[in-house]
């Protein structure tokens, strides 16, 4: 009869302390690098979920089934689509300043960081104009069901971000007018960095792909 080892007791993650001792906090450098590692597998999940998409548009364009590819009705808008990728570089310009300036301990970050969330919500506007404007849906063929599929989830893609970017902004301003009322946080921005940075990395990530969305869809 097998026999099996006995059971290990449970492992703590902190160190024991004595009794009555506080546990410290645990170090900003630590959740610094968590969310710096974070966006990265972030952006990697992101590549392979709109890695599917660009497989759909190649297979489908090369199959091109009873030649229902791309009917002649089938054409999006070229302005609202140059418009959608240009705010979504603007925006991560923006954002990609607004970390920068805050990792150089300059106060003035704000306003960058309100300027990238203006212009990502102008993607998302403008992709949902895009829409009413547009005279097909997506079972107007397989190049319109890459289409509609792509750029909604694109845009919701968009939306999230420009969320997790709106929360360091709030946050920031709310620093800003409650400066000295928290004695226990003598340096709102130093907490603010590290999500900021992971955001504006993951956001112009997600701008690129929004440049090779406006390539593939609208000029090839």
């Amino acid at each position: 009869m097998a026999s099996y080892p006995e059971p290990l007791p449970p492992q703590t993650i902190t160190p024991p302390v004595a009794p009555g001792v506080e546990i410290p906090p645990e170090p900003p450098e630590v959740g610094a690098r968590t969310l710096y590692v974070a966006s990265r597998l972030l952006a990697g999940a992101s590549a392979f979920f709109f890695l599917a998409f660009v497989f759909a548009y190649v297979y489908l364009r090369a199959l091109d089934q009873d030649h229902m590819w791309r009917p002649a009705h089938v054409n999006p808008d070229q302005a609202f689509g140059a418009a959608i990728a240009a705010c979504a570089v603007l925006s991560a310009l923006a954002a990609w300043l607004a970390s920068r300036r805050l990792g150089g301990e300059s106060r003035d970050w704000v306003g960058p960081a309100g300027a990238a969330l203006v212009l990502g919500l102008a993607v998302v506007v403008l992709q949902c104009v895009a829409y009413t404007s547009q005279g097909f849906g997506p079972t107007n063929g397989a190049y319109a069901s890459v289409f509609c599929a792509w750029t909604a989830l694109y845009a919701v893609a968009v939306l999230v971000t420009m969320y997790w970017l709106e929360t360091h902004v709030a946050t920031g301003l709310r620093a800003r007018r409650s400066r000295g009322t928290h004695p226990d946080i003598a340096d709102p921005d130093r907490l603010i960095e590290p999500g900021l940075a992971a955001c504006a990395f993951y956001w112009t990530f997600l701008a690129g792909i929004g440049v090779l969305t406006w390539v593939i869809l609208y000029l090839v």
